[in-house]
């Protein structure tokens, strides 16, 4: 029995060295195989463009490796000692992974390597599949690493088809929101078709009830209270509905049916609270039309506001689902960015700036008098630097915003350069 336990030990030993030693050589040369042939079963390899199934175990290494590479590197051996059988997503993935435990200073060239097997097996899989974030994140690594060597070029290159894809995706959940709200809607249309239906056999059902109930007071009686009731329940339900009307009026923006001031300031500090007790990034937004007052008095405030609606349209789409967006005044508008730090609250509001400089222009009369193309000036604050209370926060972004029109319109300008 002893001679036994010893044997399997021994065995166990040479497996786990053999494992350490092949991990290692592949480190060395670069060339490291998602699964070798002594790794696991077979790869399945199908050429078709489809959408794959990611396993738990390789969506959270991939996680892991984000954030911890050292761990990611023994889940990664772990996994490789499973046999688990790797679809075309998965091998996708497993390249990520590995660029991730290689992308330390001095490895770009392995992190580089990974990645672009990653994007040689793009082929098998759907454009859907490829445009959600999971694999999007492989051009915004790719872009890093080559800005990391300088090379300015490609990392444009793969910035811009991260971008491109962000995009994509967030279009396909624009189009999965509306298929689910004209569901609804189809459902409530014929609920109401069905509800309307009952409603007039119940009108028929009374005509007949009344024409029976003349023969005597007592049916008449009967027939008065019923109608009395219903006459209640419909003024209950209007005022109802008149209310609901008017609590929504009050916190919506007539022009632009964007949340209002009132909104935006009742929100704020519940946002401000939120990010200070969790310890999380939050940044202000606040965005100004340039030289409003001049496209009122050339071309009328008709003109003058289909300009903020223009404006408040392509701000309102260029934002994150989870961001607070509302008009604050006339021609000023301010948005709450949770999740977001100063760069990233930067890369909107540059997005902001570029699109409105691009678009409203041709939305406005050619022959109009106004020579000088509809701009906005941006100013944004963070969390980061202003921790003492909403107002405050919302006071500094406005500072922001006020340097971006003293150093020439149209341009953004952060709380943090102002200190500077």
């Amino acid at each position: 029995m002893r001679k036994y336990l010893m044997f399997k030990f021994f065995v166990l030993l040479f497996g786990v060295i053999s494992t350490n030693i092949q991990a290692l050589a592949d480190e060395v040369i670069g060339q490291q195989q998602a699964f070798t042939s002594s790794d696991s079963p077979q790869i399945n390899q199908v050429g078709l463009q489809q959408e794959w199934v990611i396993s738990g175990a390789v969506y959270s290494l991939k996680v892991l490796s984000e954030h911890d590479k050292a761990a990611a590197q023994v889940k990664l051996l772990e996994l490789q000692s499973t046999g688990l059988t790797l679809n075309i997503a998965e091998q996708y993935l497993l390249n990520v992974i590995r660029a991730n435990i290689s992308d330390i200073k001095g490895q770009e060239h392995k992190v580089i390597n990974w990645l672009n097997k990653a994007i040689l097996l793009e082929p098998s899989l759907a454009k859907k599949q490829l445009d959600s974030p999971l694999f999007a994140d492989t051009y915004l690594l790719l872009s890093k690493v080559y800005q990391r060597q300088g090379e300015d070029k490609l990392a444009f290159d793969n910035k811009k088809k991260y971008i491109k894809k962000y995009f994509a995706h967030l279009k396909q959940q624009k189009e999965l929101r509306v298929n689910r709200l004209n569901e609804k809607y189809n459902i409530e249309k014929k609920h109401e078709e069905n509800e309307l239906l009952t409603q007039n056999n119940e009108i028929k059902q009374y005509a007949l009830t009344q024409a029976e109930s003349e023969r005597t007071q007592q049916h008449v009686n009967i027939v008065i209270f019923i109608v009395a009731v219903s006459v209640f329940f419909l003024l209950l339900v209007r005022q109802f509905k008149i209310r609901r009307a008017l609590k929504l009026l009050a916190k919506t923006d007539t022009l632009t049916q964007l949340p209002n001031r009132r909104s935006f300031f009742n929100s704020g500090d519940a946002y401000m609270h939120k990010a200070l007790s969790s310890d999380k990034e939050l940044s202000i937004l606040i965005l100004d039309i340039d030289n409003f007052k001049m496209i009122n008095d050339h071309l009328g405030h008709d003109a003058g506001d289909s300009v903020i609606c223009n404006v408040a349209a392509l701000a309102a789409e260029t934002m994150r689902s989870r961001d607070f967006f509302a008009r604050i005044s006339d021609e000023e508008f301010a948005a709450i960015l949770p999740d977001a730090t100063i760069e990233q609250a930067r890369a909107i509001a540059e997005h902001i700036r570029e699109k409105v400089q691009d678009s409203i222009q041709d939305n406005i009369n050619k022959n109009s008098k106004l020579n000088s193309p509809v701009t906005v000036s941006i100013g944004i604050a963070s969390i980061r630097d202003v921790k003492e209370n909403f107002d405050s926060l919302l006071h500094a972004a406005d500072l922001a915003m006020h340097q971006a029109k003293v150093n020439g319109h149209n341009q953004v300008f952060s709380f943090t350069n102002e200190n500077k």
